[in-house]
């Protein structure tokens, strides 16, 4: 029995382990994905808060509140990976982060990405960014860049989320600002 364990359980585990990752990579190539590598590698120090929720772990959270929360654990099953990202330092250089935050919107509106959200006040930069589908009835992604003095915020959302999905969760949570979003693209 222990050789059947000691073979058996490597041999399933290296079958199934490609379709895991190649799900996690195809995520990558979702259009709600934003890579934040050269963001992050300038800060040049480790994450404060590291949050990385993938689909397995947001499908088991689907299915725990699914009884208390019907509306809530629909909009989580449509999420396919969340990541947030929190830096805090005093070696944060605000200038290089502004200009590579630039270039990163930049990039995100050549792709199509709609900003939502632009805020440039004394040392604060924020962009917050929507991916829309081409009919606009869906959220792709969101990505939210905020860099202030001693501090980086970046945050990636990656599904297919609707509108109503947004309103039901800010009635969820009593966020008035989200209850009657309406999106739409010029």
């Amino acid at each position: 029995m222990k050789i059947i364990k000691r073979v058996l359980v490597p041999l399933i585990i290296c079958a199934f382990a490609p379709f895991a990752v190649a799900a996690d990579r195809s995520v990558d190539n979702h259009p709600g994905f934003v890579d934040f590598s050269t963001l992050t590698s300038i800060a040049n120090v480790e994450p404060k808060v590291e949050v990385s929720l993938k689909a397995p772990l947001l499908n088991m959270m689907t299915n725990l509140i699914r009884t208390e929360d019907e509306q809530a654990a629909e909009f989580i099953s449509k999420l396919l990976r969340v990541t947030v990202n929190v830096f805090e330092s005093d070696a944060i250089n605000i200038d290089e982060i502004s200009a590579s935050m630039n270039q990163t919107a930049k990039e995100l509106d050549a792709k199509g990405w709609e900003r939502v959200v632009r805020v440039r006040e004394d040392d604060s930069h924020v962009d917050i960014y929507f991916r829309l589908s081409e009919n606009a009835e869906r959220i792709h992604g969101v990505a939210i860049m905020v860099a202030e003095p001693r501090e980086i915020v970046l945050v990636n959302i990656v599904g297919d989320i609707s509108t109503d999905d947004i309103s039901a969760l800010g009635r969820r949570f009593d966020i008035v600002e989200l209850t009657d979003i309406e999106i739409e693209i010029d």
